[in-house]
């Protein structure tokens, strides 16, 4: 066991300041370090109040914060970040963590532990990965580790989707712990799957928290395993859709000696702390929305929702098809010309949505459709699909009425159908169809012709 002047000598080689005050502000003890971070002497601490050097509008906070390490209940590690003067005046922002040790004997005081801002593993995180463009997924991770900070722990924190299909999309602070593979299940269960009265009836905006007495059975095994001693939780909405709930921010909070689970207590830093980041995961989803409704405007055609032709060719790349053996299918609605005449453009789009939507359910997974322009689509299938058969469905769901109004309006398709050969382009297959297509046309429409 080392002496005293040991571990006063590990303080003040340490980067950080650390303090002990006692319960009215008045400072008992100094590191040296607060030499080099505030610019006072070592003998700094004796007869001061840290309160005297916190900038007016922090005050409160500090005051809120001692006022609860002062509560029954003993809370432990309390961060916060303020703004404290030093010895030239000047405001500097630090991040402080208090550690409540008011009953050991020994201290009787609360240990503070001070870093200026470049120290910080900071909240701000997020926005700076998605001003660097970097994925969704990071942006997520590092929103829910900034809520898994607390003091001197790190703790488990999950980002959840509420239309997540499988626990394989909750997005981990610790991905790499142990803690995390046993808790994802469980956690997707609790929010997801059979989703529990308090994430029920939860709204956009709120923190909550959940006790045992609120969690079923295998949830309360893999808690005393892991020593986990309740959940909290925050519900997300993205910034530009504010009551739409779309994510859980979920967190584990460990049980003592590390902190001191308090179903329903929420210490005001550690609101403002959530808070902050709730505000980053609005933010990041929004951001994550628009990039997704702007990337899809650049690959489909408006109106049908189809590929456009660009984006056609690169979407049989990734998913590697128009190779030997792919069926080609190109398909042109008959007469289509008269209905634009007769009844307007407005009537001729519903028909040219109708025929997308009907394209859309009939195609095989795998498949590929595109609106080529006009009232032309080409669908490119995989080997396994008899593109013939396909064809064929189309044609007859093609010409079922796609409107009532004004009456009863219906609009036949004709088909060229070409099979990929070996050594052959896709362009090549393409072509063939359209003249197998065309062929149909001069054979009376409605139909499907299949070139060799």
């Amino acid at each position: 066991m080392q002496n005293p002047s040991f571990h006063r000598a590990v303080l003040d080689a340490s980067r950080s300041v650390t303090l002990v005050i006692g319960i009215d502000g008045s400072v008992m003890f100094a590191s040296r370090g607060v030499q080099d971070i505030l610019g006072y002497p070592a003998t700094w601490a004796e007869g001061r109040n840290i309160l005297d050097y916190i900038h007016p509008e922090d005050v409160s906070r500090v005051v809120e914060s001692l006022a609860l390490a002062d509560d029954n209940r003993e809370i432990r590690y309390i961060p916060m970040t303020i703004l404290i003067r030093d010895n030239e005046e000047n405001w500097v922002e630090i991040d402080i963590v208090s550690s409540n040790r008011l009953s050991d004997p020994e201290i009787s005081g609360i240990i503070v532990n001070i870093q200026t801002a470049e120290c910080r593993p900071a909240y701000s995180d997020p926005i700076t990965a998605m001003a660097k463009n970097e994925s969704h997924a990071r942006v997520m991770q590092l929103i829910a580790q900034g809520v898994g900070r607390g003091g001197h722990v790190r703790r488990p924190s999950f980002f959840v989707p509420i239309d997540a299909a499988a626990d394989s999309e909750l997005i981990c602070s610790m991905p790499d712990h142990p803690i995390s593979e046993h808790f994802k299940p469980e956690i997707f269960k609790l929010f997801v799957a059979e989703p529990i009265d308090k994430v029920d009836v939860s709204e956009a905006g709120e923190l909550l928290s959940v006790n045992r007495s609120e969690l079923p059975v295998s949830t309360l095994k893999l808690m005393d395993r892991w020593d986990i001693a309740g959940i909290r939780f925050a519900v997300i909405a993205p910034n530009d859709t504010p009551h739409e709930v779309t994510h859980y921010l979920v967190s584990l909070d460990y049980a003592l000696p590390e902190t001191l689970w308090m179903d329903g207590i929420w210490s005001p830093t550690g609101v403002q702390q959530w808070q902050e980041l709730m505000q980053y995961a609005g933010i990041a989803l929004s951001h994550e929305r628009n990039r997704i409704k702007l990337q899809r405007a650049a690959s489909r055609d408006t109106l049908t929702d189809l590929f456009n032709r660009s984006e056609f060719v690169k979407e049989l790349t990734r998913q590697n098809l128009g190779t030997e053996g792919s069926g080609v299918l190109f398909i042109d609605l008959d007469d289509f010309k008269a209905i634009n005449d007769r009844y307007g453009h407005n009537i001729g789009d519903i028909a040219l949505v109708t025929i997308a939507q009907n394209i859309l359910k009939a195609l095989p997974e795998q498949g590929v459709a595109c609106r080529m322009g006009g009232d032309e689509f080409v669908i490119v299938t995989p080997n396994s699909i008899d593109a013939r058969a396909l064809a064929e469905s189309l044609i007859t769901s093609c010409a079922e009425p796609f409107t009532t109004e004004p009456e009863p309006l219906t609009v036949s398709a004709s088909i060229g159908v070409a099979q990929i050969r070996e050594d052959e382009t896709l362009e090549h297959a393409i072509q063939r169809a359209d003249i197998a297509l065309m062929q149909a046309k001069q054979e009376g429409k409605h139909r499907l012709v299949s070139c060799d």
